[in-house]
């Protein structure tokens, strides 16, 4: 579990993007480290325009893979994130000892992060959902959920599908900031990291790459929490699923495979259903402008 070349990008896109800002404190499922090489890094970050941060916290990178691990703290204390935390039975990077498979008791804990993190974590936890539930219960409202799992070759007990967590994000009223395929080729850079890549989702993109050449394929999915409201588990059996709070990309993508829009009542009169479709309209209009000139 850590964050790699491509989790990393995404972090930066994300802080360059506005997501992070005023973000202050982050918890992440598992003790995550940071898995390349530190010129790799040090060149992501002259990317992003970050170039006051402390060096010296990220020199054991120098010679990664070769060196002790390098806990994510010290990147995110680089994005400005001040207060850090995590969870793992192993108590790494002084994790917080929490089975994910069971319900987090400690309530003291519930609202409490900006952000809250999930790099290769819930995939080997066997009750997944429960673990999802608990990144829920942890987010503030207005925090952000980033997560970054394997969708094929990966070594949990699960593989995750872009449904997953459009479903996911329309019970539970989440707002999708960001989604994106993560591409694991067999090449390393010159620096010796590994070649990771975003790609639109897209199943024709998918169908265009050549699979021998590709060590593992992820996705990656950054929602918004929009409510205090406990955790909704999605259900496939239902014929309409509530409606998801937009969708804002960067990448022209296949659109969801299901429609999150609930219907009109039948017994709806025609006073308040002109209502209703005006106020559909005015969200549809705002949310494009906020967009169009954010």
């Amino acid at each position: 579990m850590g964050l790699g070349p491509a989790a990393v990008k995404m972090d930066l896109e994300l802080f360059k993007r506005g997501f992070l800002k005023d973000r202050h404190s982050v918890i992440e499922m598992g003790s995550q480290g940071l898995h390349l090489n530190l010129a790799d890094l040090q060149e992501f970050f002259n990317m992003a325009g970050i170039n006051d941060y402390k060096k010296e916290k990220f020199s054991v990178l120098t010679h990664w893979p070769n060196s002790p691990e390098c806990s994510s703290r010290v990147f995110y204390e680089a994005l400005g994130i001040t207060e850090y935390a995590c969870i793992d039975l192993g108590q790494e990077h002084g994790a917080i000892p929490v089975d994910l498979n069971f319900p987090l008791e400690d309530k003291s804990l519930y609202g409490k992060y900006d952000v809250v993190t999930d790099h290769g974590t819930n995939e080997h936890v066997f009750n997944t959902p429960e673990a999802f539930r608990t990144m829920h219960r942890l987010c503030k409202v207005g925090g952000i959920f980033i997560v970054s799992q394997v969708m094929y070759r990966g070594n949990g007990y699960y593989a995750y599908n872009p449904s997953f967590f459009e479903r996911m994000a329309a019970a539970n009223n989440y707002k999708i900031l960001f989604s994106s395929y993560n591409i694991v080729a067999h090449t390393w850079t010159s620096n010796g990291s590994p070649n990771q890549f975003h790609v639109p989702i897209s199943e024709d993109l998918i169908d265009t790459l050549d699979w021998s050449k590709i060590r593992e394929i992820g996705i990656n999915f950054v929602c918004q929490k929009q409510s205090d409201a406990d955790f909704c588990y999605p259900s496939q059996a239902e014929p309409i699923v509530r409606k998801n709070q937009g969708y804002p990309l960067q990448f022209l993508q296949s659109p969801p495979r299901d429609s999150y829009v609930p219907t009109i009542p039948a017994d709806m009169h025609g006073k308040d259903l002109l209502a209703e479709c005006q106020a559909r309209l005015y969200s549809r209009i705002k949310s494009y402008l906020s967009l169009r000139f954010k």
